[in-house]
């Protein structure tokens, strides 16, 4: 019973929602993983508990004999061999042509699947080296109360008053030991960066291994050798037709066969790894997509500030410029500004990289609204201080 609860729980942990991440991060190493995953669990089922190879045997074979070659030639390795070629190839040479794969596919998919993990779990144990806690943050902001106000108020204060502490302490010097104060001081945003970064080399990897695994063409890397309406009969890439030899001793004396199979698992294998390379392909396009915006958005100054402007504005807190135009424009305050608002309005846009990350998760997870409502307070809190 101790066994079984320690897997549920890390079943449990693996597929509860941690917040520290947006939408294309779980589609790389949740639902990515969960494809993955299933793929293996179908192959496996069809290996092990279907008709993977039916053998031709001779007409002197009995059933127990049938199901012996059948069992020896799913365990050991069949080779492929042309059908348009009547002649056998010399033994020396059938081993060069063995297929030693496809009684590991399922375990390869497997193994490709924790490698979509890898990126997510080195982002989930280093975040939080800089004192932000993230996690702890962006799931306090998802769990709002939404029935008490006052509940909820002081929830939302919680959260300002660690993103103040954590703007407070922020120096020259990289609070990690050991570390640059490039990327020291900007931890939390760099690290996400990377992750994001790490995600695109795992899909691009992974899209060359399985690239090469169904036939890997040098002059357009998006040609595969194999499709869904493809010829089976002329790639040796997922054959269904197989030689098999094997030994059966005999009175005293060793009889060889070679018996041609048919390997019903490959039809499978095929389309699955065809459907998962143009997945990974789609997949690969997004995560660029994301990467790339999500540089922006953290390490271009105009888009922070655009972003806490934004959620500046929506919660009443408008720019002050003497300017007469600026002034025509701007929405009239909830409450009285003091005289040095500007001062404070700047320093509040100005709130370094790490907590703009923190925000866009909170807007992203818990919503804009949320992500509003602490910006709010923070710049209250900001405000205060200045006084």
């Amino acid at each position: 019973l101790q066994v079984m609860d320690q897997i549920l729980s890390l079943v449990t942990q693996y597929t509860d929602k941690r917040h520290e991440d947006d939408f294309i991060d779980r589609l790389n190493f949740q639902y990515t993983s969960y494809v993955f995953a299933l793929s293996a669990l179908i192959i496996g089922y069809n290996t092990y508990f279907g008709t993977a190879i039916s053998c031709w045997t001779p007409a002197e074979f009995k059933k127990g004999w049938v199901e012996y070659t059948r069992d020896y030639c799913l365990i050991e390795n069949t080779y492929y061999v042309p059908i348009e070629d009547p002649n056998m190839p010399p033994e020396r040479y059938r081993e060069e042509r063995e297929l030693t794969y496809y009684q590991w596919v399922q375990f390869i998919l497997v193994f490709l699947a924790f490698l979509f993990y890898l990126p997510y779990l080195y982002w989930s144990t280093v975040n939080w080296w800089s004192g932000l806690q993230v996690k702890a943050v962006v799931d306090e902001a998802c769990k709002l109360d939404k029935t008490d106000v006052q509940s909820r108020e002081k929830q939302i204060e919680r959260i300002a008053n660690h993103l103040k502490k954590y703007i407070d302490r922020q120096g020259r010097k990289s609070p990690i030991p050991f570390i640059p104060n490039a990327i020291g001081r900007n931890w939390v945003s760099f690290n996400y960066v990377l992750t994001k970064a790490l995600f695109v080399v795992n899909l691009m990897a992974q899209m060359i291994l399985i690239h090469f695994f169904l036939g890997f063409d040098i002059d357009d890397f998006l040609s595969l050798r194999v499709g869904f309406g493809s010829n089976w009969i002329a790639n040796g890439i997922f054959p269904r037709q197989t030689m098999c030899d094997f030994e059966v001793r005999k009175k005293g004396s060793i009889q060889k066969y070679s018996v041609q199979c048919v390997l019903s698992m490959n039809m499978l294998n095929e389309k699955i790894f065809l459907a998962l390379f143009y997945w990974l392909l789609a997949l690969l396009l997004l995560t660029i997509w994301n990467l790339v915006s999500s540089f922006e958005h953290f390490f271009r100054e105009s888009s922070r500030k655009a972003f806490v402007s934004r959620m500046l504005s929506a919660g009443g807190h408008g720019s002050t410029d003497d300017d007469a135009g600026s002034q025509s424009d701007e929405k009239v305050p909830l409450v009285e500004r003091p005289t040095n608002y500007s001062n404070d309005y700047n320093r509040a846009l100005s709130i370094n990289r790490d907590v703009v990350v923190v925000l866009h998760l909170i807007a992203k997870n818990a919503g804009d609204n949320v992500c509003q409502n602490v910006v709010s307070v923070l710049f209250k809190k900001l405000s205060e201080k200045s006084q």
